[in-house]
């Protein structure tokens, strides 16, 4: 499997590499070309070693646990040295890597515009396949044991049908190409240059958030900021929802009630913020409403979907905006899509319990109630895992925030950054750069794989005794 893995990575090397020679770009185009052939190459190795039968492989859970966060890793790992060509150190290199390939969006790069444009291509490329195509990849990968392939998708709450998880890896797949290729098309078409034009579909599309400017989506015609708001929004949709939309018509999305939940989450941040601006006159006081609006729509879905644009100096925003948008980014988006965070259906699953336990009081004590979500009802599972994951979310949250204030940073800076970082949002209040303490871009690092990739997979992976030798009895 880590063979497969390897050889996938290297594949996916390819297409930044030709664009680096495309653009002049020889010292890149050296580096990510050796990069690919050696992880080809130690991929076709490792597939040659004596035992090594892929039709015989029994992956189990925790083995599929263990792939999904080794794929990310690798993905991380392997493009530090050609990211090192803009001329960063290492450790900088690693953040921006983890940034790019968990869609986060955080970077240490300042003056982007003077930066080589292969090289921004490279971070875009990553959050493009990092958006779902590592997840996808991987799934198609442990297709010999369908139960961990489903258990796997099924780890973020979304629940499949009796189609089967290589059909639905698929079918999510195609989604994510034509809705990239038509982003591509509206952005464009909304006067934005051919390359910038590109850059931002791959990043609004994940869910990424990196650009081509230091100012983001300031620079950008209203026309082009509105496309690729709603592209934002559009990804942070469950996915396979758009493959029913030919049989079942657009009503398909209004009827499921996490994208009912993502509408309402959005508008209500967005309705804070211009609140909050009127109130406290959080932008420049001469802005008119209808700029306000627009700042206002424009975060609030970049919070909400955790894409990690903007349009303003977020350092601009009172202490009760910037909170607001704390919050938007750690309930996040849908599930089996693009975005980040919590992911709505868990906060929904927490609702309905509490719901169900107001319900109870008022009630005889024999009566049968049932929480339910989208019309079906929670299973003791689901509650648990939604449960388990806000512990352990919650728990990093906590250890991250507290290193940052023990470096004396301020509170709510801090807190900022970490839930932007574990939420892969991407929003920055400045802390992430260069100048940021050793420590602390390591705390930020393993914040964006944790929350890529879902806690518990990186905790099985990092824990071995979970997967080595600890294979069940058939």
């Amino acid at each position: 499997m880590l063979a497969q893995l390897m050889m996938m990575l290297g594949l996916l090397t390819l297409l930044p590499a030709g664009v680096a020679l495309g653009l002049g770009s020889v010292p890149l185009c050296q580096r990510l070309g050796l990069v690919a052939l050696a992880l080809c190459a130690l991929g076709l190795l490792l597939l040659r070693l004596p035992g090594v039968d892929l039709q015989r492989i029994d992956l189990q859970w925790n083995e599929a646990l263990a792939v999904t966060a080794l794929a990310f890793l690798l993905a991380a790992a392997s493009m530090v040295w050609p990211m090192m060509a803009a001329g960063i150190r290492p450790l900088d290199a690693l953040l921006e890597t983890a940034s790019a390939v968990t869609t986060t969006g955080l970077t240490v790069l300042r003056g982007v515009e003077e930066i080589d444009p292969a090289l921004l291509f490279l971070r875009a490329w990553m959050q493009w396949y990092g958006g779902l195509g590592i997840a996808v990849l991987t799934v198609a990968l442990i297709m010999r044991h369908h139960a961990s392939a489903r258990r796997l998708i099924e780890t973020s709450g979304e629940r499949l049908s009796n189609a089967s998880a290589r059909q639905h890896a698929r079918t999510v797949f195609i989604v994510y190409v034509l809705l990239s290729g038509l982003a591509l098309a509206a952005v464009w078409a909304a006067g934005t240059d051919p390359f910038d034009a590109l850059l931002y579909t791959l990043a609004s599309v994940a869910t990424g958030g990196f650009a081509p400017a230091d100012a983001s989506l300031a620079p950008l015609p209203v026309a082009a900021v509105a496309v690729l708001t709603t592209v934002c929004l559009l990804s942070a949709v469950t996915l396979p929802l758009y493959a029913r939309i030919p049989s079942q018509g657009l009503s398909v999305l209004w009827r499921d009630e996490e994208v009912r939940a993502l509408l309402a989450a959005t508008l209500l941040t967005t309705l804070l913020l211009m609140l909050l601006w009127i109130w406290q006159q959080d932008l420049e006081p001469e802005m008119d409403w209808q700029s306000a609006l627009g700042h206002s729509v424009a975060l609030g879905v970049s919070a909400q979907t955790t894409t990690g644009f903007s349009t303003l100096e977020l350092t601009a925003l009172s202490p009760a905006a910037q909170l607001v948008l704390v919050l938007s980014m750690t309930i996040g988006g849908c599930t089996g899509s693009a975005a980040g965070g919590l992911k709505l259906v868990r906060l929904l699953v927490l609702l309905r319990l509490v719901q169900l336990a107001l319900r109870r009081t008022a009630i005889g004590e024999r009566a049968v109630l049932h929480a339910r979500v989208d019309g079906h009802i929670l299973q003791p599972d689901m509650i648990t895992g939604a449960l388990q994951l806000l512990s352990l979310w919650l728990a990093v949250l906590l250890l991250s925030w507290l290193l940052f204030l023990v470096y004396g940073y301020a509170p709510l800076p801090s807190l900022f950054e970490v839930v932007s970082a574990i939420a892969n949002a991407g929003l920055s209040t400045g802390l992430t750069g260069t100048d940021l303490e050793p420590t602390l871009k390591a705390v930020l690092i393993g914040d964006m794989l944790f929350g890529r990739v879902e806690i518990l997979a990186m905790l099985v992976l990092f824990y071995p005794p979970t997967w080595i030798a600890r294979r069940r009895k058939l």
